[in-house]
Order: C-alpha cells, then sequence, then structure tokens
C-alpha cells in the first residue's frame, strides 16, 4: 500500500483563492474552497450539512474530508488519512438523533396512546394513535412497533424513523 494520501481537487494549497486565508475542502465534491464558505462554489451545495446523495467520486454514505480531501465515510468523526476532526453534519446529526431505546419502550408501555409517535416528532400519527386508544388497535401495533424498533439496528432505525 503506498503511502500516499488521497486526494480532491486543489489538495496541495493552504490559502484561499484570493490569498487572504485558510482553504478547506468541500465535503460534496472536494473542491478547494475559502474556509469560511457557507456554500461550494464548484457544485453550490451547503456546507453545514452533509449531502444525503452520492457525487463525483463518491457515494451516497461517503463526503469529502475538509482538511485534506480524501473520501471518508459520511458519519466519520475523524479523517483516517489525516486525523482531522470533521465537524460538518456530526453536531447536526447528534442533536437530530432519537434514542431507539426509548422509542422502543415508549412503544411497548405507553403505544396505546401513540407516545413513540410524538416522541419521533411523527404527531399526526401521535394524534391518530391517541384518537384511536380507546379501541386497544394503537396498543396492538405499537406493541408491534415496539418489537420492530428493537430489532433495527441504529443506523437502519435513525434513517427509516428519524430521518424520514
Amino acid at each position: 500500500m503506498s503511502n500516499e494520501t488521497p486526494s480532491g481537487p486543489d489538495d496541495d494549497s493552504t490559502e484561499g483563492g484570493d490569498g487572504t486565508g485558510k482553504e478547506k475542502h468541500c465535503i460534496s465534491c472536494g473542491a478547494g474552497i475559502v474556509a469560511d464558505a457557507e456554500l461550494c462554489p464548484e457544485c453550490g451545495v451547503s456546507q453545514t450539512e452533509v449531502p444525503s446523495s452520492g457525487g463525483t467520486d463518491r457515494s451516497a454514505d461517503e463526503k469529502f474530508c475538509t482538511d485534506c480531501g480524501a473520501v471518508i465515510n459520511r458519519d466519520a468523526e475523524i479523517c483516517p488519512e489525516c486525523g482531522v476532526r470533521q465537524t460538518v453534519g456530526i453536531s447536526a446529526a447528534s442533536d437530530s438523533d432519537k434514542d431507539q431505546v426509548a422509542a422502543g419502550l415508549l412503544a411497548i408501555l405507553l403505544g396505546g396512546v401513540g407516545a413513540h409517535k410524538f416522541y419521533l416528532d411523527d404527531v399526526k400519527m401521535g394524534v391518530v394513535y391517541l384518537c384511536f386508544s380507546w379501541t386497544l388497535v394503537p396498543a396492538i401495533v405499537g406493541l408491534v412497533e415496539g418489537i420492530m424498533y428493537f430489532t433495527k439496528s441504529e443506523e437502519e432505525f435513525q434513517r427509516k424513523y428519524v430521518d424520514g
């Protein structure tokens, strides 16, 4: 295996295009951009959230390192190539993550009144469960949903029930 670091476009530059400051790499296309840029001038992608779809030279579960431009896992907190902490998408994801165990327990114990739906920010379905709670049908469905929550991997649970 070679010791060469995989690189994106403009990998060896440390100055912005105008020479006024540090440069980083776009998380979507890997192009060199000004460090405080909110949008990539090359591809137009926001630099505050990891894109959900694939792009040039990367799949949907990958992104470019903001420091060295290497293609890394979308959820990587530290780039395995250069060791720099990745902050794009990390804080936003941890703020919106719902606990799988809490959702499962709410579905099993309080599913009849839709507590798990309210917890997962599905207010419409929560109200439906609440309205029909007297029939006991939501309690049975909640029990089944709770079991389903526990059988999913954490990543699959987040993708299917939290992210949408």
